[in-house]
């Protein structure tokens, strides 16, 4: 009788090393998904300080005291256009300035995330504006300030 040896993996060790893959996976995508809302934040916030900047650059050189909407900044290069366009990395921005009779310039800055939840782009908003203050909110809604009071009451500071 011709015996031969087999080699091989039989399907029992196949399909417990699946199931081990599939629990490192299990573990390891929840924490990938956590730390990329993260990074978005992160790079959300900055954005927000950067159109701060912007702003305030516009203001001294082109716009004579004045500050101006994403769209000008962007048509000036200001901001590239991917920011003009006021959507960049799974957030929404939003610069707008605020003329109140008898007050000085004054600009808004928001960035909200597109969607929230352990799926979303992000968790936190962002607000900002002349004070160079960046305040944050948990969820989609930015925190928002007056023009005679320009401390939001709906969001906390964020320290440097």
């Amino acid at each position: 009788m011709n015996t031969k040896k087999q080699r091989g993996f039989s399907l029992i060790e196949l399909l417990i090393v699946v199931a081990i893959i599939g629990i490192i996976a299990a573990i390891a995508i929840p924490n990938l998904l956590k730390s990329q809302q993260a990074a978005r934040e992160t790079a959300a916030m900055t954005e927000v300080q950067t159109l701060g900047k912007q702003q305030i650059l516009y203001s001294v050189t082109k716009g004579r005291g004045k500050f101006a909407d994403l769209a000008t900044l962007g048509s000036m290069s200001y901001v590239d256009s991917i920011m003009a366009s006021g959507t960049k990395g799974g957030y929404i921005y939003v610069t707008t300035p605020i003329n109140a009779d008898g007050m000085p310039p004054m600009f808004d800055t928001t960035a909200h995330p597109s969607t929230v939840g352990n799926f979303g782009t992000g968790n936190r908003s962002f607000y900002s504006n002349e004070t160079m203050v960046v305040f944050q909110s948990d969820g989609i809604q930015p925190p928002t300030a007056t023009p005679q009071d320009r401390v939001p009451k709906d969001g906390t500071p964020i320290s440097n």
